[in-house]
């Protein structure tokens, strides 16, 4: 079920590449924008008939539902990965993005219930569009590594897109409605793309060669050819026997403890700062 790279020439690679650079780059970290996109919810009027108590905590729910939809959907999301691969993951991821923002900008702006369910798909959006992305990397061979570190440097600035919201929303005078519609065109661009060009089945990088036959010490040779029945690594074992091992567990807890140091930060430090 690998589909080899060893077909795909140069040229392809590095378009495929630098589309899956610019769906991560675009569409991949809203959920960790808050900071730049609430005043700019603020001053488009979103909660404005509401009194300054009940606004303060829908706005933290917010960002809340958005980070924690981002971090929570990513076991379903590596599921469904390898039952359906990068191009049906990508096309939801897209349709999720649209949804969102259609949302947010459609909404009413004293609705209580909508504005969070819009956030909360924009964060579940960003991993579904960004996993399938990570795949391209097999295609480098052994400049796998920094194919990996031009994507991941993608979505740490793609943390920026809001900020470029409220710079449209300052210069332009932008409301939230107008800066979402056009942000559901990237969800629109990464649902036509991905349908088009990224594959059913992960790309993965081409088996290393078998050695040549013949030659060596016949004792060597015989050791060799004996079996070697070593134990199954973790990721080769079923899903339940990997999510009861302590490696797991302290996986887990590790990432669990970050994600929520992360998501606090971003929630928090705008109304920290204005204080």
């Amino acid at each position: 079920m690998w589909m080899q790279v060893l077909d795909i020439s140069m040229g392809k690679r590095y378009f495929l590449f630098l589309t899956a650079c610019s769906h991560v780059l675009l569409a991949s970290g809203e959920a960790y924008g808050w900071t730049a996109l609430r005043p700019v919810l603020i001053k488009s009027g979103l909660f404005e008939g509401l009194d300054a108590e009940t606004r303060n905590s829908l706005m933290t729910s917010i960002a809340t539902f958005g980070i924690a939809g981002n971090a929570l959907c990513k076991l379903p999301l590596g599921l469904i990965l390898d039952r359906f691969g990068p191009r049906v993951t990508s096309l939801i991821g897209s349709l999720l993005l649209i949804a969102g923002c259609l949302i947010m900008a459609l909404c009413d702006k004293n609705d209580q219930t909508l504005p969070i369910v819009g956030y909360f798909l924009l964060g579940i959006a960003g991993p579904f569009i960004q996993m399938p992305c990570f795949q391209f990397s097999e295609l480098f061979g052994t400049r796998k590594a920094s194919a990996m570190a031009y994507l991941i440097t993608c979505f740490e600035l793609s943390t920026g897109v809001f900020w470029i919201f409220e710079q449209l929303n300052i210069r332009f005078q932008m409301d939230s409605s107008q800066l979402f519609l056009g942000y559901a065109c990237v969800g629109l661009y990464c649902l036509i793309t991905s349908g088009l060009f990224w594959p059913d089945l992960p790309y993965r990088a081409s088996p290393p060669p078998p050695p040549p036959a013949g030659g060596g010490d016949a004792r060597e040779s015989r050791r060799k050819a004996q079996p070697v029945h070593d134990p199954p690594a973790l990721m080769d074992k079923p899903l339940h026997v990997q999510i009861c091992s302590v490696p797991f567990a302290y996986v887990t807890l590790f990432l669990s403890m970050h994600i929520f140091r992360q998501g606090f930060l971003l929630a928090t430090v705008g109304p920290q700062v204005l204080s």
